[in-house]
């Protein structure tokens, strides 16, 4: 059976992007932004302070940032109609 593995994001500047390659060792590329020269990887959550760790120690990456998706709430309330009506009285 399929088991869900949490995944944290991160987003990873370098100097040249000929070292895409490498970050596949690390975790899933997603997303490559070439003008910008940052990757988006994937990496398990369990082992994501150790790979920033190790990618911070390598000399072709600039900065290391993690997502903050995980932070954000993402259940939104619709407001009823008798409140929309309230504020536009106000």
């Amino acid at each position: 059976m399929y088991k869900k593995v949490e995944r944290q994001a991160m987003y990873v500047w370098v100097y040249s992007m000929k070292w895409k390659k490498k970050l596949q060792h690390f975790g899933t590329i997603h997303y490559v932004s070439p003008k910008m020269k940052y990757i988006l990887i994937y990496v398990n959550s369990s082992r994501a302070a150790e790979v920033k760790k190790e990618l911070i120690s390598k000399n072709y990456v600039k900065r290391v940032t993690m997502a903050h998706r995980k932070e954000l709430d993402e259940h939104y309330v619709l407001k009823s109609d008798a409140d929309k009506r309230d504020n536009l009285e106000e």
